[in-house]
């Protein structure tokens, strides 16, 4: 029998998720199979997965654990007879949360690795002009294609489409 004081832990900062206590799934049903078994304690963890989960459509859906009598009800059951679903993972409640696709999700850490190839830059700085180029210059032109590519991705989303376009780049 289990005696732990949790339901499960979540599956990317692995905190512990309580009996009774909302948790996050994935509505994506790859992620909810019993042998990946994605549990999320919020929302933001649940966004985390994604850059690993390469999903076209999801959103997050919250339901609430067990409580600690009807875990160890359904754990004992399911001991006693393998075929049953695994315990816990019926929803009490269900509530569907998802991204506006008209607004931003919150800032993600924008990478900092350059973002430009450094010998096709320094050369052609050397074919044109003759001049070498220094890492400071690598770094505010990497700068420049992020906040470039952070226009394009707003004038995609105002013309409601996923794709960014040459169009986009002005």
């Amino acid at each position: 029998m289990d005696s732990k004081d949790y339901w499960k832990k979540c599956s990317v900062c692995k905190r512990e998720i309580g009996f009774g206590a909302p948790y996050q799934i994935c509505s994506v049903s790859t992620c909810q199979n019993k042998r990946s078994g994605f549990t999320f304690c919020s929302v933001e963890c649940w966004d985390a997965h994604l850059g690993f989960a390469n999903h076209r459509s999801s959103f997050a859906e919250e339901r609430r654990s067990p409580s600690k009598d009807t875990y160890l009800r359904e754990l004992s059951a399911a001991e006693a007879n393998p075929s049953l679903k695994s315990a816990g993972e019926k929803p009490a409640r269900r509530r569907i949360i998802a991204r506006n696709e008209k607004e931003p999700a919150a800032p993600a850490k924008i990478q900092t690795d350059t973002l430009v190839v450094v010998s096709k830059v320094k050369q052609l700085i050397k074919d044109q002009a003759d001049f070498n180029t220094s890492q400071c210059a690598i770094e505010a032109l990497t700068e420049k294609v992020i906040q470039e590519c952070l226009k394009a991705i707003a004038e995609a989303r105002r013309a409601e489409r996923k794709t960014v376009m040459g169009r986009d780049i002005t």
